[in-house]
């Protein structure tokens, strides 16, 4: 399975402020895409960082290992670093709603974390946190968490991969839809 055109140059080639979003109906395409995202940066010296949940992480470290990653030499050195989403959106929750603050310490704290990492500066982050609550039926939690990102990304100049595991293409709510710069749908990997 391979990220087929289009869409493959805009997940190994994003703009620094690009906000992609990938809609799957099944993980293999999903840890395609990822592994694709991460591997294209992580080529070029850049960091990539992971909010994933453990099986989502657990199957791209394994796509990238097969891709010929040192992933465990990546993840010592800070360039490939997987946090599990569960765990961060729990962090950032406050009345079951994302909070700002929280977010905002969580997200600065990281990316400045992974700059330092990287070898020429720049970062790539990717998140699964939005696709928890929307699985949860919490589309306007979810929405709140991308307005926060769609805030983070222009400032921070860092492109953001996000990912929404639905039925169909046209299965997302349009309002999440237009929340991103980019949508790579569902029949993107083949």
């Amino acid at each position: 399975m391979r990220v087929l055109a289009p869409w493959y140059d805009w997940l190994a080639e994003p703009l620094i402020r690009d906000h992609l979003v990938q809609l799957y109906s099944n993980d293999a395409s999903l840890t395609v895409a990822v592994a694709t995202y991460a591997g294209a940066g992580l080529g070029k010296g850049e960091t990539a960082v992971l909010i994933a949940t453990r099986d989502h992480a657990e199957a791209v470290r394994a796509q990238l290992s097969a891709d010929r990653f040192e992933t465990a030499d990546l993840e010592r050195w800070g360039q490939l670093r997987f946090l599990d989403a569960q765990e961060v959106l729990d962090d950032l929750l406050v009345g079951g709603r994302p909070d700002g603050d929280q977010f905002q310490v969580l997200t600065s704290g990281l990316i400045a974390d992974a700059r330092r990492a990287s070898r020429n500066g720049r970062v790539r982050l990717y998140g699964e946190m939005v696709n928890l609550l929307w699985a949860r039926g919490e589309a306007g939690a979810a929405m709140r968490l991308e307005e926060l990102w769609g805030k983070v990304v222009p400032q921070a100049a860092v492109p953001l991969f996000c990912a929404y595991r639905v039925d169909e293409d046209d299965a997302l709510a349009p309002c999440l839809r237009d929340a991103h710069t980019h949508v790579v749908p569902i029949q993107a990997c083949a």
